[in-house]
């Protein structure tokens, strides 16, 4: 190879020849840099996630309307879309911050659990992973974990870039008992899913994006038991709370956004009772739900 390349330069620098073949040489050059790039690029994502070929042989559409427990979602999910948590330093903005929740919602969780360590966290609608999160606090402070859900590409890469030690999905949960694909209006903090009557509004920025059931994402993750659910997706929060199969999971505390939700905010608490939980507190535009045989042992002193 070296050899060709000499001959090429040696023919460009021919007198009367370089002005005419520097043009060519560039653009040759960089195709060749673009595919060099891109090959590479292919190869580690290929040797980051070493999966069954029957899982890479599946297109997205392959699974629209599966079961939110079918194994090859869930293998799916795993294997191709779950970031891992970062095992580099944290990079915020404001690392002196200590609660990064709007209106103390970190806090208000530390203290209904006890200062627990160690907990588990799924917080949807994560945002840039600093600014406005319910799960930042109790990551840094209690060594919880947790997974990270957000839709918008543009927050996600910079989620991406905090350093964060829980594993990340870019995907939205789906507002159904299986995944979907939709349309999502990107709008920094106010992004959701497209309802009907925006679909003809031509105005903002919309992108296509996958939504899986939170079940599904649980299961990738191998656990079933959640200390804290953060759920501020705009609107969709309780068509997500009706898909999760409430006997197969335990989460301990909910954290939701009751603000967009269509049906109102009563829905919510009505909803919830009936799952078994007591409402504890309101922050801001957020509900606070806690089980109530956690309500029960703390009233007994047991907790």
């Amino acid at each position: 190879m070296g050899g060709v390349w000499e001959e090429w330069w040696w023919w460009c620098a021919r007198p009367g020849r370089l002005p005419r073949a520097a043009p060519l040489t560039i653009l040759i050059a960089t195709v060749l840099t673009i595919i060099t790039l891109l090959f590479f690029l292919n190869a580690k994502g290929l040797s980051r996630h070493p999966v069954p070929h029957q899982v890479w042989d599946l297109e997205d559409h392959d699974f629209d309307g599966a079961p939110q427990n079918h194994p090859d979602l869930v293998s799916y999910i795993r294997q191709l879309h779950l970031l891992a948590p970062s095992t580099g330093p944290y990079n915020l903005h404001n690392p002196n911050f200590s609660d990064f929740s709007q209106n103390g919602q970190s806090k208000k969780i530390e203290k209904i659990l006890k200062g627990k360590r160690g907990g588990f966290f799924v917080e949807a609608g994560a945002y840039n992973g600093e600014e406005l999160s319910n799960t930042l606090y109790l990551e840094r402070h209690l060594g919880w974990t947790g997974l990270l859900v957000e839709p918008d590409p543009w927050n996600f890469w910079t989620l991406r870039k905090r350093g964060r030690k829980s594993h990340a999905v870019h995907a939205c949960l789906s507002p159904s008992p299986y995944p979907k694909e939709v349309t999502f209006k990107q709008s920094d903090t106010m992004g959701h899913i497209v309802s009907g009557s925006e679909e003809n509004n031509p105005h903002g920025i919309f992108t296509r994006v996958k939504c899986f059931p939170l079940y599904s994402l649980l299961l990738a993750l191998n656990t079933t038991s959640i200390d804290l659910l953060s759920l501020d997706v705009e609107g969709a929060e309780l068509q997500v709370l009706k898909t999760i199969p409430w006997e197969k999971v335990i989460i301990r505390v909910v954290c939701v956004e009751y603000k967009h939700v269509p049906e109102g905010g009563q829905a919510l608490i009505t909803y919830l009772k009936e799952k078994g939980y007591a409402l504890d507190s309101t922050l801001g535009d957020d509900f606070i739900f806690v089980r109530k045989d956690i309500v029960e042992r703390q009233n007994e002193g047991n907790l």
